[in-house]
């Protein structure tokens, strides 16, 4: 699979099983940024079905006899591969047609595709491409002898093109720049236009540790 560091956008090709049934910390060779990975979600597994029961052919009891009929197994014809062979190719034609035009869509809903279709020459581009965060900034209150940390900024769409807003993610990282906290937001739009400004707002009640700095990034999925 691959991942993205939230601070620098590096990337990096990490063996989904290092990462352990429920996650890690990993840590960014290029800046040094850690963050919790989530390994990816299972895919779905093809299931075998049982071959239909044999067809039986019934043998009259003969004439004279009070036996029970005869039963005997059928022979079945060879079934031809032609069809198959047909079949197959035909969905490997609609499979490559369909990531020429649709493997954005494809890589996010099943993230170790973009892999793949990098391989082939054709990247797929990044969570939240064709965006840009501007004028964000946080503060702390108090209120009603509670702590809440308020964050609020902008995602401005600076391609040339209708670009879709991702959910956001805000992670808390203390003095040594490891995570103390982190939580999940949408902002106020879910597509931009080129040109277009949506804003975001979301605050967090009671935030642990010592905050130094706050970072701010695209996720896959719904926010919170």
């Amino acid at each position: 699979m691959i991942l993205t560091c939230p601070a620098c956008s590096t990337r990096y090709l990490v063996d989904p099983a290092t990462l352990g049934r429920d996650g890690r910390m990993v840590r960014c060779a290029k800046c040094g940024h850690s963050w919790m990975q989530r390994p990816p979600v299972d895919m779905p597994k093809p299931v075998d079905l049982a071959p239909p029961p044999e067809e039986i052919e019934v043998k009259p009891i003969p004439a004279g006899s009070n036996l029970p009929a005869i039963r005997k197994p059928v022979p079945q014809k060879p079934r031809s591969k032609t069809p198959l062979i047909v079949s197959a190719a035909a969905a490997v034609v609609l499979l490559l047609a369909g990531g020429l035009f649709m493997r954005q869509e494809i890589a996010e809903v099943w993230p170790p595709s973009a892999l793949l279709f990098e391989t082939i020459g054709l990247p797929v581009e990044a969570l939240g491409a064709g965006l840009q965060l501007q004028n964000v900034r946080s503060e702390k209150r108090v209120e009603d002898g509670i702590t809440i940390l308020v964050i609020e900024g902008q995602i401005a769409n600076i391609s040339d093109r209708e670009r879709p807003v991702p959910p956001l993610r805000a992670v808390t990282l203390g003095p040594d720049k490891t995570p103390v906290g982190d939580w999940s937001f949408t902002a106020s739009h879910e597509t931009l236009l080129p040109g277009e400004i949506a804003t975001f707002q979301s605050e967090m009640r009671e935030p642990p540790g010592v905050i130094a700095e706050i970072a701010i990034t695209f996720q896959q999925g719904a926010g919170g």
